[in-house]
């Protein structure tokens, strides 16, 4: 677990990386194999249509498997006193972001929240809105870094 993030100190990091979560590419592990062990259970027990059914589901899985693996290092963010970069697209400034913000919303389940980080790209006038459940941070860790970022860089450009 990382440490929290303390707002006052603005000396605490440089840059705020974040990635995929892992607990998809868990889910997606634990899925495949429960697909090889039914497959292999249906066969010995001679039920050859669900054989089938779960062994395609198996075969289909290997791919986005091991895709997911191979992507798990991949920067899905960078956060940092110059702006935000997506992926590998360019680091949008300070000064052309606006509005940035994380946020729950209810997604109708009976206690289920789906949680967002969402800014706004002044020029080309885009909104960005992305699924935390998805990454490797959370509201409370994420505001306060967007805070702290957004802080740092009203500082260094002598901006109120």
């Amino acid at each position: 677990m990382r440490p929290l993030i303390d707002e006052n100190n603005l000396s605490y990091s440089k840059e705020f990386l974040i990635y995929r979560t892992r607990g998809k590419i868990l889910e997606r592990v634990i899925f495949t194999i429960g697909a090889f062990i039914g497959f292999i259970y249906f066969y010995i027990e001679n039920q050859l249509l669900i054989f089938s059914v779960l062994f395609f589901v198996f075969i289909f899985q290997i791919p986005l498997l091991i895709k997911s693996i191979k992507r798990i290092d991949e920067i899905q963010f960078r956060i940092n006193s110059k702006g935000i970069q997506y992926k590998d697209s360019l680091l949008i400034p300070w000064n052309n972001i606006e509005n940035e913000r994380t946020f729950s919303e209810h997604n109708g389940y009976k206690n289920g929240n789906t949680e967002y980080f969402i800014y706004y790209i002044i020029e080309p006038s885009q909104i960005m809105k992305f699924d935390l459940n998805e990454l490797s941070t959370d509201v409370s860790e994420l505001s306060i870094v967007l805070n702290v970022h957004r802080n740092r860089y009203n500082r260094e450009n002598n901006k109120n």
